[in-house]
């Protein structure tokens, strides 16, 4: 594998490798717009931010509310209704993840080819569907089946709506754009551990119904909301989107130096394996600074825990809300830190902060104190971590505006390599069996949020390197 970072001048006007809007704008240009065209664009993006990431924020709820209250409805009866023993949770996220990792490359190479506003409103109504038939289930082999179901069908929805993100909104846009459209799985998390206390205490077992019935409805809203790309939008969407929108997101894009999504062939897609961006950016960073695995695991910990009288701590409604604490850190963090890295032009920074605070978060879950306030703000810390991996997408969305095929097979790639991670690591990390008191989670999250410190600093070099060669604005160096 090679880290070579050299790229000669050439290169730009390949047609292969760029667009041909890009001529017109040597390296180093800068673009003064005039004050109409300054309102146009403003009222553009408000557009966009109104329909389509208003859509997509809503779509994600939806899509965590489904892939997680697995969770709530496990310590909220299932556990006695399916009479679960063991690890058997584990397996829950385990199918899921298998079949969200199968869907992840061809998926990506779909959506090149016939568009996102296709394809990714029909997989969310089939996992709707899916989540509908979790309410029917009699015995665990048919959860098995039904979640590695819905892993095939939403293993698109991420690393779509990134690549999408990445295609309308500018560099001084996007991280805090990526982190609203975010936000929406901790937003989901609180709205579900709600959402499970109530349907618990009024209408138990018809969560997951009324979970899968809601989704429907907004896959279909989905065909006519998905904007597409700038260069080949939803026909669909034309009542909000254009041609004049259509122009300033093309011209936006011009001014940047980024290339519009172009479909993708297998040659394209396995030479984008022998850059640097997805080795060191998209799986190394990625990784090791984004292990966030003790909260899945937040409630469990919670119902270990007893009164003096040998009663427990907190009842079944009290284990959905309490997480939502962590939730609602995770909101502000998410606003914060990709609102300053848009600000100051800066990524690396904010995410040596974030590993960091990962450091600290998993120290105090690994030592297991006494006191049970400080040992439970360690698990909300590390509610505050998921922060750290929206602004390096956007640092990837960045550094990959003149490469779409790379920037989309790094979303990919780091999302297919998360969810391995996550269908294997808590097995041996964190098993259900040994909860509240695992032995070695906590302290292998240590070692990977310490090593991804240096290899930020690699990417640094790099990208700066990288930069140099290519006439990149100085805010791409991290």
């Amino acid at each position: 594998m090679s880290l070579n970072v050299q790229h000669h001048p050439q290169e730009l006007k390949d047609p292969e490798k760029s667009d041909a809007s890009l001529a017109s704008l040597p390296d180093g240009d800068v673009v003064e717009l005039t004050v109409e065209q300054k309102k146009a664009e403003r009222r553009f993006v408000w557009k966009l931010d109104l329909f389509f990431l208003t859509y997509g924020w809503l779509s994600y709820v939806f899509k965590y509310l489904d892939q997680s209250n697995i969770s709530n409805a496990y310590v909220s009866g299932m556990q006695t209704d399916l009479a679960l023993y063991g690890n058997q949770l584990n397996y829950f996220t385990t199918y899921f993840n298998i079949g969200y990792i199968l869907i992840l490359y061809p998926s990506i190479i779909i959506i090149s080819r016939i568009g996102p506003h296709w394809w990714l409103p029909s997989l969310e109504l089939i996992w709707g569907i899916l989540t509908a038939c979790l309410s029917l289930v009699k015995d665990y082999k048919q959860v098995y089946v039904i979640r590695a179901f819905m892993g095939l069908a939403e293993g698109s929805a991420w690393p779509g709506w990134f690549t999408l993100l990445s295609a309308w909104y500018t560099p001084q846009e996007v991280a805090l754009r990526m982190s609203l459209y975010n936000i929406a799985q901790s937003v989901a998390s609180m709205f579900a551990g709600v959402l499970q206390a109530a349907m618990y205490t009024h209408l138990n077992g018809w969560m997951l119904l009324l979970n899968g019935i809601m989704t429907i409805v907004v896959a279909l809203a989905g065909y006519l909301l998905i904007p597409g790309f700038p260069t080949r939008p939803n026909p669909l969407a034309r009542w909000y989107l254009t041609p004049e929108g259509l122009d300033i997101a093309q011209r936006r894009n011009a001014r940047i130096k980024r290339v519009d999504s172009r479909p993708l062939t297998f040659k394209t897609f396995f030479a984008q394996f022998l850059r640097w961006e997805l080795w060191v950016m998209g799986i190394g960073v990625w990784v090791l600074g984004g292990l966030t695995t003790p909260i899945t695991y937040f409630n469990l910990y919670l119902k270990s825990l007893t009164k003096a009288d040998g009663t427990k701590e907190y009842s079944v409604a009290q284990l959905n809300y309490i997480p939502t604490g962590g939730a609602a850190i995770a909101i502000v963090f998410m606003l914060v830190l990709p609102y300053l890295s848009d600000k100051t032009g800066k990524r690396a920074p904010f995410l040596i902060f974030n590993s960091l605070l990962g450091i600290f978060s998993s120290a105090v879950i690994a030592a297991r104190p006494a006191n049970r306030s400080f040992y439970m703000a360690g698990y909300f810390l590390m509610y505050a971590v998921q922060a750290g991996f929206l602004v390096l997408c956007a640092w990837i969305s960045d550094v990959c505006g003149g490469r779409p095929e790379l920037r989309t097979v790094i979303y990919a790639s780091g999302t297919c390599i998360s969810y391995i991670l996550s269908a294997t690591y808590p097995l041996k990390a964190y098993p259900a069996s040994q909860a509240p008191n695992w032995k070695i989670g906590a302290k292998m999250n240590i070692g990977t949020f310490a090593v991804s410190i240096p290899v930020i600093l690699l990417a640094v070099y790099l990208s700066r390197k990288q930069a140099r060669f290519t006439g990149t604005p100085s805010r791409f160096f991290g």
